[in-house]
């Protein structure tokens, strides 16, 4: 049967969710004493091939070693993607359609197969290379507190998770007991912006450093400046905030530990969703500003969900253009097709309107059992696969849970779907051009 690439996404998305759901349901999946629940094993398998890091129990405590295993793997998965995971098999497959290679080359700006198949080799090193470096760390670390095995495994489970953007924990309180570790916050914040950035941006960087190149491309360009400034951004906020500066970590430990924390949570609120101070603690406007970093994520082609940032350069780019009459979009003394603005905007567009819906549908649903702002919080986080929490998740209704999950779900496809069925629009459709009429604006 010939499926279409957007379906294609779909069905490998769903077939993952529901090998993982059933994998979990299986006895050996659950540790004795905890009760059996469908609802449970859909929401954190959803969780984990969506990359949230969402969870309505205690991965550590609620999964045994064999279901933590199975979330690993989901996440690992989840987290490379359709278009890298599908792409690299059939590249060690050998064989690949015409039309599948044309797609490939427009999504990642490749001239020939060749090089996107030298591109996904050298991605698949430096994505192992990665995992391999943060596991060898954080087991290091880790073993001044457990003993080795289970050191290797906590640090290999970790270094996936904040790479992927799992965001996943095996610590009940995910990272919280460790504000104090900087070697911990560093690594996983490092693994964590490596995975933000993105396969293709690391490879980049790579190549120019190596065949010392003068110039980065473009793309890498717009990720680098928008990506450090959001961070940036939350590291000055989180820093100066009333719960981190004025009251909280700072009178308690110190500026350093508050610089430490502030950096993690900043990277952690665009990336995985790990959290090092509770989130619950922060105020309404913390709450806020950490929706929106949420909302604008990380790199294209990364393991973060979100807008991305280069979405949000090109809205910017557009309305720097119109209000300075200008007719071409330029960003680093480079054009900008209209094509590739227009996709923006309706990506802009389509994310916000379907982000306003789940979070007021989850609102309508939840609003009795806490406060709003921390149902919205739940909504964004869902909806852009960031998965931080304001501690809600586990006092979620049935039907509000159900609703994250299908927030995480769209979340993680409805945006690449629109992305590939914009790259393969139909050709030859009749270019019909209607009379100009002008309607008045603003």
């Amino acid at each position: 049967m010939n499926y279409s690439p957007a379906k294609t996404l779909i069905l490998f998305f769903l077939a993952l969710i529901t090998a993982g759901t059933a994998l979990l349901l299986l006895p050996v999946s659950r540790n004795p004493g905890f009760d059996f629940s469908v609802l449970t094993c859909l929401f954190t398998s959803v969780s984990a091939v969506s990359v949230t890091g969402l969870s309505v129990v205690s991965i550590g405590e609620y999964f045994s070693l064999f279901g933590q295993i199975v979330i690993l793997f989901l996440m690992q998965i989840g987290g490379l993607g359709y278009m890298f995971v599908s792409t690299a098999a059939t590249l060690l497959i050998g064989k690949m359609a015409l039309k599948d290679r044309r797609m490939m080359q427009e999504i990642f700006d490749i001239s020939s197969f060749s090089d996107l198949k030298r591109l996904l080799y050298k991605a698949m090193f430096f994505i192992f290379a990665i995992e391999f470096a943060g596991t060898v760390i954080l087991t290091a670390f880790f073993a001044g507190h457990f003993s080795f095995l289970k050191s290797f495994y906590l640090g290999i489970f970790h270094s996936v998770s904040a790479f992927c953007s799992g965001g996943f924990s095996l610590f009940s309180d995910s990272l919280t007991g460790y504000a104090s570790s900087p070697v911990l916050l560093y690594t996983m914040s490092l693994l964590m912006l490596l995975g933000g950035l993105g396969f293709f941006v690391i490879v980049d960087l790579y190549d120019t450093y190596k065949y010392k190149r003068l110039h980065l491309s473009t793309n890498t360009k717009v990720i680098l400046l928008v990506y450090a400034s959001i961070i940036v951004f939350g590291f000055v906020f989180f820093f100066l905030s009333e719960k981190m500066y004025v009251s909280g970590l700072l009178n308690n430990t110190g500026i350093f530990e508050a610089v430490n924390n502030s950096l993690f949570q900043a990277i952690s609120a665009c990336t995985a969703g790990f959290n090092s101070v509770p989130t619950e603690q922060f105020n309404d406007f913390t709450k806020a500003v950490l929706s929106f970093l949420m909302s604008i994520g990380a790199a294209p082609g990364s393991t973060a969900g979100g807008l991305k940032v280069t979405t949000l350069a090109l809205v910017f780019v557009f309305v720097r253009s119109t209000i300075e009459s200008q007719e071409d979009y330029v960003i680093f003394k480079r054009r900008i097709p209209w094509d590739l603005v227009k996709k923006a905007l309706a990506i802009f567009i389509i994310y916000f309107a379907a982000m306003a819906l789940f979070s007021a549908a989850l609102v309508m649903i939840e609003t009795s059992a806490a406060h709003a702002i921390d149902v919205v919080f739940e909504a964004v986080s869902a909806f852009g696969t960031l998965g931080l929490s304001a501690g809600i998740t586990p006092m979620l209704s049935s039907l509000g849970k159900i609703i994250v999950i299908a927030a995480m779900v769209i979340g993680r496809i409805g945006i690449l779907t629109v992305l590939i069925l914009m790259a393969t629009s139909a050709v030859g459709k009749k270019n019909i051009k209607y009379p100009e009429a002008r309607i008045l604006v603003g």
